[in-house]
């Protein structure tokens, strides 16, 4: 073969290459948690850790998280993990109950209201 023919097979080729396209995923999966089952000893703790919940940032607690796996040309896969509010809330009533016993007191939410 001559030289003139090789270059000739060789752009060929590529041209086949990146005109095949590639093979292409993109995934957002949301995940979100049971919400926690709480008791409040009154509605003053209740409305007191509600209150103090609701000036945290809009996003605390939520997260995302992106994975992406590419070989140009060829194959490119992305997913997006979002996390959903119930996280949040969970956390807040982790951090608010402090002896863990599921049942936040007066005494309790007041303290999580000046950590905020």
């Amino acid at each position: 073969m001559n030289h003139h023919r090789i270059a000739q097979l060789a752009v060929a080729g590529l041209l086949a290459l990146v005109l095949a396209g590639c093979i292409s995923h993109e995934q957002t999966v949301y995940r979100d948690e049971p919400r926690a089952k709480v008791e409040f000893e009154n509605e003053a703790a209740g409305r007191i850790f509600y209150e103090a919940l609701s000036k945290a940032p809009a996003h605390r607690g939520q997260s995302e998280s992106t994975t992406r796996v590419s070989i140009p040309i060829v194959f490119n896969h992305k997913e997006r993990v979002v996390r959903g509010e119930n996280g949040a809330f969970n956390a807040a009533v982790r951090e608010c109950d402090t002896n863990g016993d599921g049942r936040v007191t007066e005494q309790e939410a007041r303290i999580f209201a000046e950590k905020r």
